[in-house]
């Protein structure tokens, strides 16, 4: 079997859907089926990670708009027994290719009817939709009236890589955080993406001890609008490298993100695996990723009561730990979903 991966970016990209879709090609990878993975990027931002065995990275692609239609162009003449669009703006894309893609989704680009023609005849034609969340799937398929196979697949996390380890002596002087008690969130900070919680932290901090200090990590063009409103006991990291993110979530003593939009929370695994105690809200994806509050504390976003409240829930335990339960979203758990769905939709 030979399948095609069209993506907004994957090796060499940052954030959570980029570590998505190398999970997912490693996974694809390891199917006894499945002799070549075509991964096709739009865009790649940093070095290129490590490739699994049978994965084409067509790293060209990624070289601006000609480039990319060009690769296109390429692939149409050639054949392929599966061909997975991750990402619904990638669907005429696919359509071009197939007639009947597999369509994978992430969260908020979901809960909406598509505003092209094109986009809505190409995912009539699909032969699956995988979301990663229930919440996900559920939103996308009140809109949508989709009548194919439909599919759950949540993000993995591989806890090795994290874990609980000292802090960062370095990390603690940059940004002044010695003697303090840090709460985080990890993530873009972007205009479109305010429902992630930062305003809603910030709002309550004035009311939590005055040792209380919330690191935000990560960049974006919110971040001037969100300095200006924090003022003080607010510390922005900007933009950082992959390998400094495990030695961040262990700054944390609770990681909060009282988000309404995220479609799963892959930062909720990471700090679970780095032994950091969360909350998220109980209206959106975040949720799934806690198992409906047994991996974490479950707030209303619109609460600054009920926001405090678990900080200081939070803020009062003094064991740090690793929950058993995590290994629902393990690697290995990852993988046999992938190759479920992948029988079940090459069937």
């Amino acid at each position: 079997m030979r399948i095609l991966l069209l993506c907004t970016d994957a090796y060499g990209g940052h954030g959570g859907i980029a570590l998505f879709n190398r999970e997912l090609s490693s996974a694809l990878s390891a199917h006894p089926r499945i002799e070549e993975i075509v991964v096709v990027p739009r865009v790649i931002r940093a070095e290129l990670q490590p490739l699994p065995p049978k994965v084409t990275f067509v790293r060209s692609a990624a070289g601006g708009n000609a480039a990319y239609a060009k690769t296109i162009l390429g692939l149409m003449r050639e054949k392929f027994d599966l061909v997975i669009c991750g990402h619904v703006n990638l669907l005429p894309v696919a359509g071009a290719i197939t007639k009947d893609p597999v369509l994978v989704t992430h969260g908020f680009e979901a809960w909406k009817p598509l505003r092209s023609p094109l986009q809505r005849r190409v995912l009539e034609r699909c032969r699956g939709v995988i979301a990663v969340s229930q919440l996900t799937l559920d939103r996308f398929a009140d809109w949508s009236q989709f009548a194919g196979k439909k599919l759950v697949l949540p993000n993995a996390i591989r806890a090795e890589q994290y874990g609980i380890r000292p802090k960062n002596e370095a990390m603690l002087d940059r940004w002044s955080l010695r003697g303090k008690r840090v709460l985080l969130t990890v993530g873009r900070l972007d205009p479109d993406e305010r429902y992630k919680g930062f305003d809603e932290v910030i709002d309550v901090l004035a009311d939590l001890p005055e040792d209380v200090v919330y690191l935000i990590a990560g960049s974006g063009d919110d971040m001037s609008r969100l300095r200006a409103k924090a003022k003080e006991r607010v510390v922005f990291t900007g933009y950082f490298e992959e390998h400094e993110k495990a030695d961040i979530y262990n700054l944390a003593d609770a990681y909060v993100m009282p988000s309404r939009g995220e479609g799963f929370g892959f930062v909720f695994l990471e700090a679970l695996a780095s032994g950091v105690p969360v909350i998220g809200s109980r209206f959106d994806g975040g949720r799934e990723a806690l198992l409906g509050g047994e991996l974490g504390l479950l707030v209303d976003p619109s609460s600054p009561a009920e926001i405090r409240s678990a900080i200081l829930e939070l803020l009062g335990r003094a064991e740090r730990r690793v929950p058993e339960r995590l290994e629902f979203f393990s690697y290995p758990n990852f993988e046999k979903r992938v190759h479920a769905i992948i029988e079940r939709v090459s069937s």
